[in-house]
This record gives C-alpha cells, structure tokens and sequence, in this order.
C-alpha cells in the first residue's frame, strides 16, 4: 500500500538553475571621418558581441547638413577597444525618393553598375547617376556611362578605402565626375546612388584606364566650385557723424 500512495504523488520536476551574466551598456563610436563621435548605445552581456554589429543612421545627423538628409550611411563594428565599439563604413546610399525627384522631362538619367577595387585591395560596388541638363540620344547615354564608370575605377584605384568614403560624403568624388563627362554633354546633376563594401571573393567588373589624369580634373572641379560659390557681401559699417563746425 505504501507503495501504491507513493506512486500516485505527482512528479516535481527539478528545474534547472540558469546562471546569467548582468548586461551593461557598450558605446558605439564612429571612425575619425565623424570625429569619432557617439552613434549608438546597445545593451549586451559582453563586449566581444559587438563585433559584426550594424548601424544606419542619416548623414545629415552627423554632419548637420540638411542637404544631406536624403543620404544613409551604414558603421559596423570590426573592433573593441576599452569596453567601446568601434565602427568601420562599410555602405552609402542615397533614397530613391531623392533620385525621383531630380528626373524630370526633358532630362536623361544615366546609371550604372560595377565592381572596382581600392589602392589598400577593398571590393566596392558602385552605382553611379548622372542626369543630363537636356534630352539627347542614346549614343551619347551611352559615351557618359562608360566614361564615368572608368573615371570613378580610375580614382578609387588611386587612393585607400577611407579617403575615397571621405571624399564621397564631401561631394569631391562627385564633382570630379561632373567635370570628367562635361566635355561629353553638359551634365545637371552628378551623384553617386549607391557606395557598399564587398567580400573579396567578388570578381571586379571595372578596371582603371591610365590615361585618364584623375588630379587634373579633380583641381579644374575644385576650381569649377569655388567660381560657382557666392562671395561673401560686404557689410557696411555705419558711418559716425562728424560734430558740426561752429
């Protein structure tokens, strides 16, 4: 009988004691390009799980430029360093709704796409946009993809990874095309739609042509900016009133 009650007692089931570590607060610090400002803050159990962690924010948020409210760039954390993430640019996209509302009639929009390479070995799709001042024909289309393409190959193959995401958010890279093709057909607006960092085993679709003087157009580009800036207006001073003559 004993044996019976003891068997019609329910079963306790013994459950297991889960230790867990107490999650803290890690910063997320952006490259020097931003000043190595605060861009984010996550809550994790160790440090070490912030590598591969991503993060987009809007450039007009670290730059302070409204202009640049249109543009998204992506930081992913490929190192810690004293309990803080720091953050490499790894993607620079411009919305399609800022695309849209530079097409209108009249005007031809030339796109592409390859793959191309930096001096430091860093695979980069690119996808450039230019949209020509007026209609023409598909020739010229045609002439303006293909040169750009070779003049942005030309000058990523020139300089490492950063420099070449620094110029781009400054607009350089983008002047100097607009002034690479303008001898082809005037050009209204040059922009660079898309800018993502590839894996190496990528195959590079687009390859430097040497006879293309990247320097010299980037100085006349420079010098096209500064001609087009307003100056500054002089302001008067009022003048003091001189004592009457007695």
């Amino acid at each position: 009988m004993a044996d019976e009650k003891e068997s019609k007692k329910p079963l306790v089931k013994k459950k297991a004691l889960l230790s867990k570590k107490k999650k803290s607060w890690f910063q997320i610090i952006a490259p020097d390009i931003f000043g190595k400002a605060v861009i984010g803050e996550t809550i994790i159990e160790d440090s070490k799980q912030l590598v591969g962690k991503c993060i987009e924010l809007s450039l007009m948020s670290l730059t302070g430029d409204m202009k640049k409210q249109n543009i998204n760039v992506t930081f992913r954390v490929d190192k810690v360093f004293e309990g803080k993430g720091h953050t490499q640019l790894i993607a620079y996209d411009l919305t399609p709704a800022s695309i849209k509302r530079l097409v209108r009639r009249g005007r031809m929009r030339v796109d592409a796409s390859f793959v191309c390479q930096s001096k430091d070995g860093v695979k980069i799709r690119v996808k450039p946009f230019l949209l020509t001042a007026h209609e023409t024909n598909k020739s010229i289309v045609s002439s303006l993809r293909k040169y750009s393409s070779a003049f942005i190959a030309t000058y990523i193959s020139l300089y490492d990874y950063d420099v070449v995401f620094k110029d781009i958010v400054s607009g350089k890279l983008q002047a100097g095309v607009r002034q690479a093709v303008h001898m082809i057909y005037p050009i209204r607006s040059s922009e660079i739609r898309m800018f993502h960092m590839l894996k190496d085993s990528i195959a590079v679709t687009a390859l430097p042509n040497p006879n293309i003087n990247v320097e010299k157009v980037l100085e006349a580009a420079s010098q096209a900016r500064q001609a087009r800036r307003p100056m500054p207006q002089r302001q008067e001073q009022p003048r003091s009133e001189e004592p009457a003559a007695a």
